[in-house]
C-alpha cells in the first residue's frame, strides 16, 4: 500500500501541484488578461515536472529501505534539483540565465522534499531491509 501511495504522490500530486502553483502566480503577476498564455507555460511546467517526478520517485523509493525520512528527503531533493537542471539546460541550453535555473530548481527540490515527507509510512512499522546474502 505504500509504493501505491508513494507513486501517486509522486507521479499525480507534484505534476498538478506544479501546474497549478506555475498558473496561481502567473494571475498573481500579470492578472487574467493573459491567462491562456499562462496555461500554456503551466502545461509546459507539468510536462517538464513529469520526468522529474518519476526519477525522484525512483530515489525516494529506493531509499525508503533505510534511511531516515529527514535524510531521505533532502536526498530526494538534491535529485530533484539535479534532474531540473539537467533537463533545463538539455533542452534549452543558453536561452534561460542561471537566476531562473536555479530558481526551477529549488521549486522542484520543494516539491519533491513535500512529496517525500507526505509518502512516509508514519505508522512506525519498519519496511524490510536488503540484507547481504551470506555464503
Amino acid at each position: 500500500m505504500t509504493a501505491m501511495k508513494r507513486a501517486f504522490v509522486f507521479l499525480v500530486l507534484a505534476p498538478v501541484t506544479v501546474f497549478f502553483a506555475a498558473l496561481l502566480m502567473w494571475i498573481a503577476a500579470t492578472g487574467t488578461q493573459s491567462l491562456d498564455f499562462g496555461c500554456l507555460v503551466a502545461g509546459v511546467l507539468f510536462l517538464f515536472a513529469l520526468p522529474m517526478s518519476a526519477i525522484s520517485w525512483t530515489a525516494d523509493e529506493f531509499l525508503a529501505r533505510d534511511f531516515p525520512i529527514a535524510l531521505r528527503a533532502s536526498l530526494t531533493a538534491i535529485v530533484a534539483a539535479t534532474v531540473v537542471s539537467a533537463e533545463i539546460l538539455s533542452v534549452f541550453s543558453s536561452l534561460f540565465p542561471s537566476s531562473i535555473v536555479t530558481a526551477l530548481a529549488v521549486g522542484g527540490a520543494i516539491v519533491m522534499a513535500t512529496c517525500s515527507l507526505l509518502s512516509n509510512d508514519y505508522s512506525g512499522q519498519r519496511q524490510g531491509r536488503l540484507e547481504p546474502v551470506s555464503a
